[in-house]
């Protein structure tokens, strides 16, 4: 295991590694295996860079991103313009269904709110308005539709077939419990935020999950 210095050393390099960020005015917080990210970036797309990069470092095991948006004075636009970008981006987006998903802008802070049947879609549209300039914070409302004809047993079946078939899962340490409105609960132990973070993927590529709750910890 890492020691706190150990680690706040490999969390700063990889952040200067990081094309994608700026690390000049991120500051780094070590307590344990718990990394805290704050001072600023220039744009929301940063912010999760980063955090996205040091998820990727061995022996984190949890991130608090309190990263503060700073946008420069180019990158300032008023929310009519950020709403009329964030609705070409998600009229444009080929795999998001047309008319489904309501945008609203306060402040440079965007809310998504609607429906979609899929997982992937969710994140697609929030991938979208996180590359908008002038966006400071997104808060992704958007619902997963319920499937109708997907039964509780269907969907675990789904969910772990897609664990062992899985080079990066160790599927039998981990437990799936699904209920009959499409929520998925997962318990047990992952090795690497890597491993966590695809096995949320393979819970949500299943058909007729609603939901997701992740209680998986790292051994």
């Amino acid at each position: 295991m890492k020691n706190a210095a150990q680690l706040y050393e490999d969390i700063m390099e990889k952040l200067k590694f990081e094309p994608s960020v700026d690390a000049s005015h991120i500051t780094v917080g070590v307590n344990g295996e718990v990394v805290t990210l704050g001072g600023k970036v220039g744009n929301l797309f940063e912010k999760y860079a980063a955090e996205r990069a040091v998820k990727s470092i061995a022996g984190v095991k949890g991130i608090a991103n309190e990263l503060e948006v700073e946008l420069a004075g180019d990158y300032q636009l008023s929310d009519t313009e950020i709403a009329r970008a964030a609705t070409n981006a998600l009229e444009w987006n080929g795999i998001l269904p047309r008319d489904q998903i309501q945008v609203s802008v306060e402040q440079g802070c965007v809310t998504l709110t609607g429906n979609v049947n899929w997982w992937y879609q969710h994140e697609a549209a929030e991938k979208a308005i996180r590359r908008i300039r002038g966006v400071k914070s997104l808060n992704n409302q958007i619902l997963i539709n319920k499937g109708t004809s997907h039964l509780a047993q269907e969907i675990k079946s789904q969910i772990n077939k897609e664990f062992h078939r899985h080079a990066q899962i160790d599927a039998d340490r981990i437990r799936i419990e699904v209920d009959s409105q499409g929520n998925v609960t997962l318990t047990g132990k992952v090795h690497s935020w890597a491993e966590l973070m695809e096995a949320r993927r393979g819970a949500w590529s299943a058909r007729g999950v609603t939901h997701v709750k992740d209680q998986l910890i790292f051994d």
